[in-house]
């Protein structure tokens, strides 16, 4: 007797899927995705974000066939960006980026029990185009660092223009990043 142990998220799918068979509106297959899926995938994800391409495009690939499932279009000449675009969905990628810099934020701003001062070195000289919350980039050595929460988030938080990353609060920070994509 074989026994197999699925992992937690493959249910959730599966389970979505069978409850399709009764649900036949967009906006409720969009929350359900977004309620049990989705949220599975991003849970963390600040901390364990991939860096490897084929990593990256197997996290992609869920969201991609939620949007084939959510419109319901699973002719191989069906569009899947055309979809995420019409649901109006960001790339899971792209959302990953912006938690890490709102953690940043939260950080920077002592809105966390993560005090920033062993971890973040405001930079000396700012060139014209930056802002006043600018860090020192990391220097590494090895991917386990290189590919790790500050010395990945730091070089995105320096690009950002001033008005973001110099935003009143954690909501005016937040909807500055909306239309932004990296």
């Amino acid at each position: 007797m074989v026994i197999i142990k699925l992992h937690p998220l493959f249910i959730y799918i599966n389970y979505v899927y069978v409850c399709s068979k009764t649900i036949f509106s967009p906006v409720t297959k969009t929350k359900a995705y977004i309620s049990m899926v989705r949220s599975n995938i991003e849970y963390c994800s600040t901390v364990w974000n991939p860096h490897h391409k084929y990593q990256i495009d197997k996290v992609e690939m869920v969201q991609r066939r939620a949007a084939r499932f959510t419109t319901n279009r699973y002719h191989n000449t069906s569009s899947v960006s055309d979809m995420l675009t019409e649901l109006k969905w960001d790339t899971l990628k792209n959302r990953r980026t912006k938690q890490q810099l709102t953690m940043l934020y939260r950080i920077t701003n002592d809105l966390v029990a993560i005090s920033p001062k062993p971890y973040l070195k405001p930079a000396k000289l700012m060139p014209r185009s930056s802002h006043r919350l600018q860090y020192i980039q990391y220097s590494t050595s090895t991917d386990t660092f290189k590919y790790s929460f500050f010395p990945r988030t730091i070089p995105n938080w320096n690009t950002l223009p001033a008005s973001i990353a110099e935003a009143p609060s954690l909501a005016s920070f937040k909807s500055g990043l909306q239309a932004l994509t990296f």
